[in-house]
C-alpha cells in the first residue's frame, strides 16, 4: 500500500477474530454470487487517529435553519428590551424622590385624559346627530306598473395574508401584482 501514510509501527497486530472478519469481508467483496452489502457497521469504539475522544465543539450547537432563525429572533428581541427596561428603571428611580401628592396627581392624569376624550366624543356625536336632523327629508317616489329587475351576482374571492409585525396584503385571484 503505497498511499498509506501511517507508520506501520503504530498499528497494533490484529486478533484472530479481526483477521477472520477481514478475510470474510474481502471474500464477499470479490465474490459474484453474494449480494452487495447495503450497510456497514463500524465496530471500532475508540478513535483510529490519535488518542483524543471526540468532544462537543464550541459555539452554537448544530440545529435546523428554522431553529437557528428562531434563536436569532430571541436574541434580537432580548437586546431590544434593554432600552425599555432602562427607561422604566429611570422613571422609577426619578419617582423615588417624589412626595405623595405629586404621585396622586400623576396617577389621576390618565383618568382625566380618558374622561376628557369621552366628553369630546359625546359632544361630537351630539353635533353629528343634530347635523343629520337638519338635513332635508327623504322623498320616496312610488311607481305603479311593470318593473324589470335584474340581479347580478359577482363573486370575488379575496385572499388576505396577515403576518405578525408585518403588513396585510389583500389580493384578488386575478391580480398578480
Amino acid at each position: 500500500m503505497a498511499d498509506d501514510t501511517r507508520d506501520s509501527a503504530e498499528q497494533a497486530p490484529m486478533t484472530a477474530q479481526e483477521a477472520f472478519e477481514a478475510a470474510r469481508l474481502l471474500a464477499e467483496a470479490y465474490s459474484s454470487n453474494i449480494p452487495a452489502a447495503t450497510h456497514h457497521r463500524d465496530i471500532v469504539t475508540e478513535p483510529t487517529q490519535g488518542h483524543a475522544m471526540p468532544h462537543v465543539q464550541p459555539g452554537r450547537p448544530p440545529m435546523s435553519q428554522k431553529a437557528t432563525d428562531h434563536a436569532s429572533l430571541v436574541l434580537a428581541y432580548s437586546a431590544g428590551s434593554l432600552p425599555v427596561g432602562a427607561a422604566i428603571s429611570l422613571v422609577l428611580w426619578s419617582l423615588s424622590s417624589v412626595d405623595a401628592t405629586t404621585l396622586a396627581i400623576a396617577a389621576a392624569a390618565p383618568a382625566g385624559l380618558v374622561a376628557t376624550i369621552g366628553i369630546a366624543a359625546r359632544m361630537i356625536g351630539r353635533a353629528v346627530r343634530e347635523g343629520a336632523s337638519a338635513l332635508p327629508t327623504t322623498t320616496v317616489h312610488e311607481h305603479h306598473g311593470p318593473t324589470y329587475i335584474q340581479h347580478t351576482q359577482i363573486h370575488n374571492e379575496l385572499h388576505t395574508d396577515t403576518r405578525w409585525f408585518g403588513r396585510t396584503v389583500n389580493q384578488l385571484p386575478h391580480d398578480n401584482s
